[in-house]
């Protein structure tokens, strides 16, 4: 008989007892999201099926980030009916463009941005300098 190739929730199972240390060792509070974490991916578990080039771990982590990804998408919407985002036309890498731009909440000056820019042109014409890292540690 030849050898049988593992179903993608029998793979799953492993990548989840390989992670079991790993999540031991955390805090408390960490073991919590770690798992709620494991919980989203398992959500995939039959579209990994169809991944056979990837790697399991590497399908377990995009499912991760595939769920987180929704939420933020969901609380983006929420922010954008209660009046705190602004709505905007529909663009692909908008979403995190957004949020960092609502942490962050601060105008740049155009002034600023000239004067960094001209000193970025004048470190282009200086020579190369060898920097010690050790030296200054």
């Amino acid at each position: 008989m030849g050898r049988t190739i593992q179903s993608a929730t029998q793979t799953w199972v492993e990548e989840d007892q390989a992670l079991r240390r790993f999540v031991r060792a955390l805090r408390k509070s960490d073991q919590v999201l770690i798992d709620e974490l494991i919980a989203l991916s398992h959500s995939h578990v039959a579209e990994a099926s169809y991944a056979s080039n990837l790697y399991p771990m590497d399908i377990y982590l995009v499912s991760m980030l595939l769920e987180l990804y929704k939420k933020v998408k969901q609380l983006e919407l929420k922010l954008e009916q209660n009046g705190v985002l602004p709505v905007t036309e529909i663009n692909p890498s908008r979403g995190l463009v957004s949020l960092l731009e609502l942490v962050n909440q601060e105008e740049d000056d155009p002034a600023d941005e000239l004067q960094a820019s001209a000193s970025l042109d004048e470190d282009e014409d200086a020579p190369a300098e060898y920097v010690d890292l050790q030296e200054s540690a």
